[in-house]
């Protein structure tokens, strides 16, 4: 049989008729896919050629997209390298033949609640640039690697007609040569006709490189502010889409955005600086800018003589080419005052305005009593069984079974224990599952024992944070419920007696951090009238509280923010459950 190669190096040597090319162009797309090409090198390779020999770009984008029928448009750009094309490929496709140019994205500000979980997955994104896309809505639809347009070769005339002056000198060279082009911006941007020719002489197999900016200044230029424009950052570490959600939710003022034709997305940020010393603090500003939201940029992307890739060619058979340009802020003052007002990691003002149906309610843990993102305080008498019910909620939560004659849906549980020994908790768990005939070595009930752990409210909010998303990114756990059992043994350390102020708001405070941090409902227990404060800012809230003359009997009421308020009903303390 016919190896792929070999079909593909056929294919691109031989002239074939108009009644051929179609089944031939089929043929090899089968090939180029079992090769590793991506749809977008087969359309530019193989659908170059084809549209050379006569068939139009709807014909070809239509049998390369059957013969690549198994891949789908967003996995057209993964990291997986192309087989190398020949040099006689290379000069025989045809860039100005491509396929329809597709604009660059533009962010576009979406309604709260509307970028889903499963769109952000399948960007390869993590916590931190999700929650950054969360923040400033962004679309994730924005985050597409556009086509390079029909006029690729033309991108690098794009960028300096953008990027500066025509009387400027810019240089410019093949990656892997030692010495640099020097050139006027003129005389690149004004040879329309022969800049596909100039182009296609520095395609290579490292691709070629721009400084970015300008090695000589106009006629006009009154300081040196031409060679501190610019700076250039990427991390071609991350993914392509990952980058992108940076660059756009952090707002970055950029000239340009540039595919290099590897791994990475290159973006061409105003610096604006006088000179060298004004270019060095605002570098400094960006950079530590960019670290403190996680985005690494390589110490060397500081210099004002850096050299980028240029677009326009072809790096080992891959383009080099735009992405967008002028997106972000408009320069980079207007940048560093968006930073001090909006980039602290507080919430941003919403409008109504935003949404125009009201967003779906928060997922149902207990019907008629609680949410996830809400806090449950369970209140009653000092040793009744508050730990014991908190616990049964959680098995009841984890295997969706009743609670207090309430239905509930199956979550993973996490209790954080304060009060006993690894060894009490965890009879006193089995004991309930041998009550209920439940197993209670389910792998959703967690427990985080933090017993004598000397931690301040605000860094056991952290830590449970900390905890639970790991668990979701390692051991494939989604924690919806946090059980804290007692809430007032967080104040019982020397760290917490040395904080000032109620302890009522401090614990209310690391609650709402809790549930800030994790989307989480938090449920904990105290005795009836001990904490005023939680009780007044809880969202659901049950009291139990004894009826008199009843043996172990006790009168329940709820109240909610959210559900209708309980009607009062009885019920009997049978060790280990409060039974209704």
């Amino acid at each position: 049989m016919e190896s792929a190669r070999k079909i593909i190096n056929t294919f691109l040597k031989t002239k074939y008729s108009p009644n051929e090319l179609k089944g031939e162009l089929f043929k090899v797309g089968e090939a180029a896919k079992e090769e590793g090409w991506t749809f977008m090198d087969a359309s530019f390779q193989l659908g170059g050629k084809a549209r050379d020999e006569g068939l139009s770009p709807d014909e070809v984008e239509q049998i390369l997209r059957r013969a690549f029928s198994s891949e789908k448009r967003s996995s057209e750009r993964e990291e997986t390298p192309a087989a190398p094309a020949a040099p006689a490929a290379a000069a025989q496709a045809e860039p100005a033949a491509m396929a329809a140019p597709v604009k660059p994205a533009i962010i576009s500000p979406l309604s709260t609640g509307m970028i889903s979980m499963e769109q952000m997955l399948a960007l390869g994104l993590d916590t931190q640039s999700m929650e950054l896309l969360q923040n400033f809505k962004i679309d994730p639809e924005a985050l597409s690697i556009p086509w390079p347009a029909a006029d690729w070769r033309k991108d690098l005339a794009k960028l300096l007609d953008i990027a500066f002056e025509t009387d400027e000198t810019i240089e410019f060279k093949i990656s892997d040569t030692p010495n640099a082009t020097s050139e006027l911006v003129s005389n690149i941007v004004g040879r329309d006709d022969a800049i596909k020719k100039i182009m296609k002489s520095l395609d290579s197999q490292e691709g070629a490189l721009i400084c970015v900016n300008a090695t000589k200044g106009g006629a006009d230029a009154g300081d040196e502010s031409w060679r501190y424009r610019y700076a250039v950052i990427d991390n071609p570490k991350m993914s392509l889409a990952k980058q992108l959600a940076y660059y756009k939710a952090l707002n970055l003022p950029c000239a340009a955005l540039v595919n290099t034709g590897a791994n990475s997305v290159q973006a061409w940020v105003k610096i604006g600086a006088n000179d060298r010393e004004e270019y060095d603090e605002r570098i400094d500003f960006l950079f530590k800018t960019l670290d403190s939201q996680g985005f690494k940029v390589d110490a060397s992307n500081r210099s004002p003589t850096m050299m980028a890739r240029m677009p326009g060619v072809l790096r080992g058979g891959k383009q080099q080419y735009l992405i967008g340009t002028e997106q972000g802020a408009k320069n980079f003052k207007e940048w560093k005052e968006w930073v001090e007002y909006s980039l602290d990691g507080k919430p941003l003002i919403e409008l109504a305005s935003d949404s125009e149906e009201p967003p779906k309610k928060d997922a149902s843990i207990i019907e008629n009593m609680l949410r996830a993102g809400e806090f449950f305080l369970f209140q009653a008498p000092p040793k009744s069984g508050k730990s014991l019910a908190l616990m049964d909620m959680a098995l009841s939560i984890c295997y969706g079974e009743d609670w207090f004659g309430n239905s509930t849906s199956s979550n993973d549980v996490l209790f954080i224990n304060f009060e006993l020994t690894k060894s009490v908790f965890l009879n006193r768990l089995h004991l309930l599952g041998n009550k209920r005939g439940l197993n209670a070595s389910t792998p959703k009930f967690g427990f985080l024992n933090l017993r004598g752990t000397a931690l301040s409210p605000l860094e056991t909010a952290q830590l449970i944070a900390k905890r639970i998303e790991g668990a979701k990114k390692l051991e494939n756990h989604d924690y919806r419920v946090v059980v804290i059992d007692p809430i007032s043994a967080v104040l019982h350390n020397p760290k917490s007696m040395r904080l000032t102020g109620s302890p009522h708001q401090i614990l209310m405070q690391m609650v709402d951090t809790i549930i800030a941090l994790t989307g989480c409902a938090v449920v904990t227990a105290c005795n009836n009238d001990e904490y005023p404060y939680l009780e007044s800012r809880a969202d659901s809230v049950i009291s139990l509280s004894p009826v008199e003359g009843g043996l172990n009997l006790f009168q329940i009421n709820g109240s909610f923010r959210k559900f209708p308020k309980m009607l009062s009903r009885e019920c009997s303390w049978i060790y280990p459950r409060f039974l209704v």
